[in-house]
């Protein structure tokens, strides 16, 4: 299990191609795996602008504070939570400087993996050996001609040593959920705590929920083969006797089971669970296919 103080994370603004985004960098997952994951704090330091595009990893989206919009008139307002599935375009996104997200992204069902901050940055460093990159597009000379790529696509390859391949779509639109609307509903046999069962997504059965444990009382979840990511919204606690506070990430392994501890004004959590891959897995009816030279995939 980990744990981490977003005061204590550094703020990287280099690591997204709009240069808009300060980034605070909570828990990872393991690279070269289809399990990798990422989850940060992402602040739009700048005017944030992205045309449409889509992912060939899964992503959630909370929003702290402000509100983002992700095109076709869709926006996520402060306390919502929002699924974009793997090979589901979205966009064009145009933000003014302000909103503070939550994100975590991570490989989704087709296998594909994340790349890593790490894995992107050295990528990009390679590819600047033999060409250049230009807002969200990477520029190279080959027998004389220039060639045009998408910068993300670019930097996947090399840094993941394979062809960029999109999952074809599950789902038409990112999907949003508004907690509000949930009941809390008890956990049995455990008083004092509760939770509200936003959804299951995909083949994987990833699962997002919310969890309140009121003062003093405390949470038991068994062991599940699944990652588990958990944000402090509000409130503290503790785990094993050490202290969480608010917008403090969790990490509970695959097999680890977790106890948490309310404080004295209650604790609420978002937590995602991300299940491990399991063996045999077909292919899906709909070949994944490459990008376009002029789709962009973030």
């Amino acid at each position: 299990m980990k744990y981490t103080d977003p005061s204590t994370a550094e703020v990287r603004t280099d690591d997204h191609p709009t240069g808009a985004l300060g980034m605070r960098y909570l828990l990872r997952g393991q690279e070269h795996t289809p399990d990798n994951f990422v989850m940060l704090i992402a602040e739009n330091i700048g005017h944030f602008h992205m045309v449409r595009h889509r992912h060939n990893f899964d992503q959630f989206r909370y929003v702290i504070s402000g509100q983002m919009n992700i095109g076709d008139g869709m926006v996520i307002r402060e306390g919502e939570l929002c699924y974009f599935p793997e090979g589901t375009p979205y966009g064009p996104q145009d933000d003014a400087p302000g909103p503070l997200v939550l994100t975590v992204q991570f490989g989704g069902g087709n296998g594909y993996g994340y790349m890593s901050p790490e894995q992107y940055l050295a990528g990009r460093t390679a590819l600047e050996q033999d060409g250049r990159f230009e807002g969200p597009v990477y520029l190279k000379e080959v027998d004389g001609k220039l060639t045009k790529k998408f910068s993300i696509n670019a930097i996947w390859e090399e840094a993941m040593g394979a062809r960029m391949m999109i999952p074809a779509p599950r789902y038409q639109a990112p999907i949003i959920m508004n907690p509000k609307a949930y009941r809390w509903t008890p956990v049995q046999q455990q008083q004092g705590c509760f939770r509200k069962f936003l959804g299951s997504f995909s083949e994987r059965r990833t699962g997002a929920e919310m969890l309140k444990i009121d003062a003093g009382a405390t949470l038991r979840l068994m062991p599940e083969q699944a990652h588990r990511l958990l944000f402090v919204l509000d409130g503290s606690g503790a785990i094993s006797a050490e202290p969480i506070g608010r917008h403090f990430g969790v990490q509970v392994e695959p097999g680890e089971a977790l106890e948490l501890m309310a404080g004295p004004h209650g604790l609420c959590a978002l937590c995602l669970e991300m299940p491990v891959f399991e063996p045999g897995w077909q292919q899906a009816e709909i070949t994944a296919v490459e990008p376009a030279q002029e789709e962009s995939v973030e």
